[in-house]
């Protein structure tokens, strides 16, 4: 498991995001979410306290949720930040990563 003091806090089976979201957090954050789809199951999301999320974020986030589909599971939010949600309907994903249901 990830330590909290890295790319996310996992609690109560939930991954809580961190601030910055970017291209740079994207290599901490993919083991994190091939563990979790080997796992099984749906992955919640907490993105309360992110305050930046960029492009090549939103494709990890998005290659997961597809991924996660393939075996009829999917990406769940708790508390999507504004940044988040704002920035994935500027890209028209928000559909597509289950945030109009958090909504």
């Amino acid at each position: 498991m990830i330590q909290p003091e890295n790319a996310a806090d996992m609690k109560d089976d939930v991954m809580v995001l961190k601030a910055e979201l970017t291209i740079a957090q994207t290599a901490e954050f993919y083991p994190q979410f091939a563990q979790r789809i080997d796992k099984g199951g749906d992955i919640v999301l907490d993105g309360k306290a992110v305050t930046r999320i960029d492009t090549a974020f939103i494709q990890l986030l998005y290659q997961v949720q597809r991924t996660l589909a393939q075996t009829s599971h999917r990406l769940q939010w708790v508390n999507p930040s504004e940044a988040v949600s704002r920035s994935v309907e500027l890209l028209g994903m928000s559909e597509h990563l289950a945030l109009t249901e958090a909504d």
